[in-house]
């Protein structure tokens, strides 16, 4: 009995939509230029047009400002309690550009004001 409640586990864990929807990758660090802050960048799936790009205060790791697309949406936010409201229909900007890391610096410039 305990072998065939192993193998339900598995098949069930194997075939779980959550399990597939997890993928992406790690955190990782952009290059930001900004003093006692970092900028991090992970992606969650859909070929990497699934990511999330967060400022952080380096000593507190607060969040100062995040821009995050869906696959399909780019949404942004202010702070770390800010409102999350959608910044453009697309992503495209990001995703047809040789350099999406340095428009994702600039775009969160921008949202900061700099």
């Amino acid at each position: 009995m305990g072998r065939a409640r192993s193998a339900a586990a598995l098949l069930f864990a194997l075939t779980s939509p959550t399990l597939w929807a997890a993928g992406g990758t790690g955190t990782y660090p952009l290059d930001w230029g900004h003093p006692g802050e970092t900028l991090e960048y992970r992606s969650c799936g859909c070929a990497d047009s699934c990511w999330v790009a967060e400022v952080k205060n380096r000593r507190t790791r607060q969040t100062l400002a995040r821009l995050r697309c869906d696959c399909e949406r780019l949404f942004s936010q202010t702070g770390a309690r800010g409102p999350e409201v959608e910044r453009a229909p697309s992503c495209a900007a990001f995703e047809g550009t040789a350099d999406k890391p340095g428009a994702i610096r600039q775009a969160l410039q921008e949202l900061l004001g700099r």
